[in-house]
């Protein structure tokens, strides 16, 4: 399914929105928010390079239905006097009724112990007991069966509450008709929940609040004190005593704890690559209680959901994307909600699902690094490109009512005309031991058959650790006659030899310098050998075309046969190390000498310790201590956090030892025993070498 967007989604709209990217160091840079060329809310500067589609959404409530809008449930603050041209949660106001918002959230307010609720009096007003509008009107169990009546609040999300209010009718809004004033609730019990802990089919477990009997308080008020995040409300009268309630109110305070912004769709007019992502953010109260989760999504077209339309009364009947009246486009939202729900007997067409478009978009990725991509060089955006079109997702969450993160802007990378239509990429081998040098090769294919591409001439790989060596580059034609073949004489170092040249070789992967590739087929085959320290080393790669400063990302696939074991439908970028689940978390653990010589002069005069940490799941605390033969430590090297890698005394000059003890005496001759202790989440490892000290 292709679409051309421009022809339907501007006319469905009304609306087509323009923007000038700024350039920085021969890449574009495009920024939403605070002082940029898009604001939060679409509106564009004035140019003619960008536009910006208003975003459509599944409603959280109920995927069937589609909105439009920046914010699900309007819970973000475009407008803070405290953080201009930010976004933000916003805040319960102070005297806020937040029940009259219920429905429009997706909440409700049922009594699954009325059996007479199919009454349709009764059903209006229980509906109406969270409006804000007086309507003389109650909730009136005035008969039998009294005891034991629920009333359960879904609030529709989770809020910060710190009163429930409840009260009959000529009591708060005056009635002079109705002197039902004393039929308030006497005896009751409340249990809250606050949206998390639940069931395993997601209902409530409930927590008690607070009891009464004998409740003297017309206008019932019930203090949450201190303040809850809560979801769930419950109310249950306790006693067979008649009662109505004609309004709850329940008031809050704080931020909202979940509030979700999704940026404009924003497209670039052609194809482009996407480079780094940034944002400015601001914390608002404790680091430890909020978080913020930033995500993106590519596409080929302006929309990233897909609606359908099928036959009326044909049972089984297929889905179809297309638009009624004009087949080669498909069928947008604006005519997908002028077909009926449920077709008649003259009704031809009835709607259909509305998915994600999984064809033309990719789905969001997981959350960027807040510490990568609020720094300096921002983080590599993970959408694949090129693609034309572009959007963001922004998710925050606290579990601190005080405390949230404010967002100034988004800013991010591209370049345009790309490189290649497409390049595809794949490693082999793609399951291996760990903690061995092993020889893999990385291939990479062009795909250029649209005019315009320019091609690339260097190739960086992000391999985790530092590899070994890089052996060799080759690059083949479509059919596989040879344009280069170049096995390097320098190879672990950067070196230039003729027109080659490894360019880079740092602790987390290498870059490659070559003849630009041009032609459509062609492969470039590095050849390398590197360790993998993990259960899954993904090795992703960028193109470069150096001299315009252009760069291009990789996509995953069937590059070109490789081995006997590389099944094309295997392919990928991903390689996999099972045993070191099964293993110790330490892997080559060495010491430059056996014994040193802390003498002073500069011959083994210190202990250099080197050793790998593996299958490390984010960060795990790490310490190096020296030992005598009695068990005694004399020294700490090392006790802090770290993730897989190589760990030596060039990188950390730490794990350098010259033989003195924790106040500074130099140790006494004899042996000595090293050790490594490694705790993570899952298990814990340590590894021991014996050395000797001589003067």
């Amino acid at each position: 399914m292709r679409r051309n967007p421009l022809s339907w989604y501007r006319i469905g709209l009304g609306l087509l929105l323009l923007a000038v990217p700024m350039q920085v160091d021969g890449a574009e840079v495009l920024t939403i928010g605070h002082d940029g060329q898009i604001s939060w809310e679409g509106d564009v500067v004035a140019g003619a390079v960008v536009d910006a589609f208003e975003p459509e959404y599944r409603s959280p409530h109920d995927p069937s239905v589609t909105e439009l809008g920046n914010t699900p449930s309007d819970l973000i603050d475009f407008d803070n006097d405290d953080f201009a041209g930010s976004i933000l949660p916003g805040r319960v106001g102070v005297g806020q009724n937040i029940a009259t918002e219920i429905v429009g959230r997706g909440g409700s307010l049922t009594a699954p112990t009325v059996f007479d609720i199919s009454d349709a009096r009764l059903r209006i007003a229980l509906d109406e007991l969270i409006t804000a509008i007086p309507n003389g009107r109650a909730f009136e169990r005035k008969g039998n069966f009294v005891l034991g009546t629920l009333m359960v609040i879904d609030l529709g999300g989770r809020f910060g509450v710190n009163q429930l209010r409840f009260f009959p009718r000529n009591t708060v809004f005056p009635a002079p008709a109705t002197p039902f004033h004393g039929d308030f609730l006497k005896n009751f019990e409340l249990h809250i929940n606050d949206g998390v802990i639940l069931t395993q089919a997601g209902n409530p477990i409930w927590e008690f609040y607070e009891s009464r009997t004998n409740n003297a308080e017309a206008v019932t008020v019930v203090d949450i004190d201190p303040p809850r995040l809560l979801r769930y409300i419950r109310l249950r009268a306790t006693s067979s005593i008649p009662f109505e309630v004609e309004k709850i109110q329940i008031f809050g305070e704080g931020f909202f704890p979940t509030a979700r912004y999704i940026s404009p769709v924003i497209d670039m007019g052609s194809p482009a690559n996407w480079g780094q992502l940034r944002w400015v953010q601001q914390l608002v109260g404790a680091a430890d209680r909020v978080d913020m989760q930033i995500r993106s999504r590519s596409g080929n077209d302006s929309s990233p959901l897909a609606y359908t339309r099928k036959r009326v009364g044909l049972q089984d009947a297929a889905e179809i994307f297309l638009s009624v009246d004009n087949l080669s486009e498909p069928l947008g939202r604006r005519e997908f909600l002028r077909l009926p729900e449920k077709g008649g007997q003259s009704d031809v067409w009835e709607r259909g699902s509305v998915r994600d478009d999984l064809e033309n978009w990719d789905p969001w990725t997981p959350p960027y690094s807040l510490e990568d991509g609020s720094s300096e060089e921002g983080t590599p955006i993970l959408s694949p490109g090129p693609r034309r079109f572009i959007q963001f997702r922004v998710d925050f969450l606290s579990e601190d009512l005080e405390a949230s993160y404010a967002l100034e802007q988004i800013s991010f990378d591209f370049t345009s005309p790309p490189l290649a239509d497409a390049l595809i990429g794949e490693i082999f081998p793609r399951e291996v031991p760990a903690a061995t040098d092993i020889p893999f090769v990385y291939a990479l294919r062009a795909e250029m058959e649209s005019g315009g591409l320019q091609g690339f001439d260097t190739f960086e790989l992000s391999t985790g650790n530092r590899v070994n060596r890089i052996e060799r580059i080759e690059v083949v034609d479509s059919g596989g006659g040879t344009l280069l073949d170049h096995t390097f004489a320098v190879q672990d170092q950067p070196t230039a030899e003729g027109d080659l040249e490894i360019t880079s070789i740092t602790d987390g992967g290498f870059a490659v310098r070559f003849p630009r590739v041009q032609e459509h087929g062609a492969v470039l085959k590095i050849h390398f050998v590197s360790r993998v320290l993990s259960f899954s080393t993904t090795f992703e790669g960028r193109a470069y075309l150096a001299e315009e400063d252009a760069f291009q990302g990789v996509l995953p696939g069937n590059a070109t046969f490789l081995d006997d074991g590389d099944i094309p439908f295997k392919s990928d970028v991903t390689v996999l190390s099972p045993s070191v689940n099964s293993g110790s978390l330490i892997g080559n653990f060495a010491l430059a000498t056996p014994v040193i010589t802390p003498n002073g002069d500069a011959v083994n005069d210190q202990l250099l310790v080197s050793y790998e940490i593996l299958a490390v799941v984010g960060k795990a605390r790490i310490a190096v201590d020296i030992f005598d033969m009695a068990g005694r430590r004399v020294r700490r090297l090392i006790d802090a956090e770290g993730g897989n890698g190589v760990y030596d005394s060039a990188r950390l000059p730490e794990l350098s030892w010259d033989g003195k003890d924790e106040p500074g005496v130099q140790v006494p001759p004899g042996l000595y025993l090293v050790q490594v202790e490694v705790e993570g989440d899952a298990r814990s490892s340590a590894s021991v070498r014996i050395f000797g000290v001589a003067y």
